[in-house]
């Protein structure tokens, strides 16, 4: 039975899912999680009791545990926040991914022991049980390496996503293995899939081993949330870029006509709420506009391949030693996308210019690989050799028109978290620039009234006003514009915060103007 130190147990429990919590921890004898099958079993070794439970830094989506065998074999378990979605999809297709990807393409993942989608085990909630990841968190380790290993490292990153861009699937959505999705009985497509080998000749994935998996729907939390999660929406998976990118919409228009209500808009006068009329107004636009977009880019970027979406310093781990890339973390709610979809740089990778937002330390002070010229230096070299390596991704990634996807990135939720600005901001940039993208077209199949402009205008010029001041704030090094401080640096913060508001407060040029300032400062 696994069980935890008592000054252990209350420090652990955090409320929002105790009795799961509980469970996990305290290792109740017949819990899945605690039972000598599953947790010790999976340390090997002889391990006959787990003596250890520590709490590892809280996820976004997921809490994990380090669970210490008396052997002194450590494993991981890990549960789902209430805000990841669906526990069950997001747990399966994580499970099925790393399992593809460690299977098929040799790639550096934690092996996974044992899982459970079933939220009435004995724990009470889905769980995954894996090896501890190799090395330690890149976050510790590279501002301190020299220049020579980080860029050492950032070959071997464009070399991974080569290996992951070298298999291309037929349909859009996630992985999952064939017999967990055929419990729910929803609609799955077979996971034929092609590998790229040298000369760019293709080859057929072995089918004996795609056989077990399938493409199912996408995980994405926004998907799921709320009254969402009971409505039938299409998750996918679908066959084409423009199945996917109508699906969004149409799902956002079936959400709103049910449930949304008109609300407060905190970038106009208190006496004028947004309504979901002009949401569906820009909802509808979007699927006139949607059948033009995907043909703007290139066939060959149609190509549907995985492509970690988060790869921030801590979730690579690597050797402290020999400086080499040991496993790579964090597959939830990675989809088969179109290529022209994973246009993102790495987060890992400084922005040209030089990391934002990071306080002086004093490795920094000390001028241990800080400059923003040596920092470009990396970007370019990340520039260059997926140039060279994976060129479809360099690709997507300089494709002058990339920007008309904004509006496919924002859809999802955009009346939820009270951000229609962004989204009606990202049609009208696309209709401005109509001739820019299709020179051979005759007009843009959407269009806005003067009335509309001049709203959005409106919006726009406070929220730039707004902006200044927040980057003024950032570029000083005193809170970054997404509001995050370090521990030691709160109370400064705070004080600059109070003292800056007041301010901006002060540019009002009337008191209604004032309210209106008081309501959008985000601090």
């Amino acid at each position: 039975m696994c069980t935890a130190p008592p000054a252990l147990r209350k420090a652990m429990e955090d409320g929002s899912d105790r009795t799961s919590l509980r469970n996990l921890l305290y290792g109740i004898e017949n819990s899945t999680l605690a039972h000598s099958d599953v947790a010790v079993e999976t340390a090997g070794s002889g391990a006959r009791s787990c003596t250890k439970v520590l709490k590892c830094i809280e996820g976004q989506f997921n809490k994990a545990f380090l669970m210490t065998m008396d052997n002194g074999v450590e494993v991981l378990a890990k549960i789902p926040n209430p805000n990841v979605g669906s526990a069950f999809y997001t747990t399966a297709s994580e499970v099925a991914t790393r399992n593809f990807v460690r299977e098929v393409l040799n790639f550096p993942v934690p092996r996974i022991h044992a899982y459970s989608l079933d939220p009435l085990n004995p724990v009470g909630i889905e769980y995954i049980i894996e090896e501890k990841a190799a090395g330690k968190p890149l976050g510790n380790l590279w501002r301190k390496w020299p220049r020579e290993s980080q860029l050492g490292l950032v070959a071997e990153l464009v070399d991974l996503e080569a290996k992951l861009a070298s298999v291309s699937f037929r349909s859009h959505g996630c992985i999952y293995y064939k017999a967990d999705l055929e419990t729910k009985g929803v609609r799955t497509h077979s996971l034929e899939a092609t590998y790229k080998l040298m000369g760019n000749a293709l080859k057929e994935v072995d089918s004996s081993i795609m056989a077990k998996f399938a493409l199912g729907p996408l995980t994405e939390a926004v998907l799921w949330e709320g009254e969402r999660a009971t409505m039938p929406l299409d998750r996918g998976p679908w066959p084409s870029a423009v199945d996917y990118m109508m699906a969004l919409g149409m799902n956002e228009i079936r959400w709103t006509k049910t449930c949304a209500v008109p609300q407060m808009n905190y970038h106009r006068p208190v006496d004028t709420p947004e309504l979901p009329d002009e949401y569906l107004s820009l909802l509808r636009r979007y699927l006139v506009l949607v059948p033009y977009l995907p043909p703007i880019f290139p066939e060959n970027l149609h190509s549907k391949t995985l492509f970690h979406q988060d790869l921030h310093l801590d979730n690579i781990f690597v050797d402290p030693d020999t400086k080499k890339i040991n496993n790579i973390i964090d597959w939830q709610m990675t989809p088969a996308s179109e290529m022209f979809l994973q246009h993102k740089i790495p987060a890992m990778l400084p922005p040209l210019g030089g990391y934002e937002s990071i306080p002086e330390t004093k490795s920094q002070s000390s001028g241990i690989g800080t400059g923003s010229g040596e920092n470009d230096d990396i970007l370019k070299h990340y520039q260059n050799l997926t140039r060279i390596k994976n060129p479809l991704r360099w690709a997507a990634i300089n494709h002058p028109h990339k920007y008309i996807l904004q509006p496919v990135s924002l859809i999802s939720g955009a009346w939820s978290r009270n951000d229609m600005f962004s989204f009606r901001h990202a049609l009208i940039t696309i209709a401005a620039h109509w001739k820019d993208i299709c020179p051979n077209s005759t007009s843009c199949p959407i269009s806005f009234t003067e009335q509309e402009l001049a709203l959005h205008n409106e919006e726009m010029e406070l929220l730039e006003e707004l902006g200044t001041v927040l980057h003024l704030l950032q570029d000083q090094n005193l809170i970054s514009v997404g509001g995050r401080v370090l521990r030691e640096d709160y109370e400064g913060a705070l004080a600059v915060n109070i003292q800056v508001k007041k301010w901006f407060l002060d540019m009002a040029e009337d008191e209604q103007q004032k309210i209106l300032y008081e309501r959008i400062w985000p601090y």
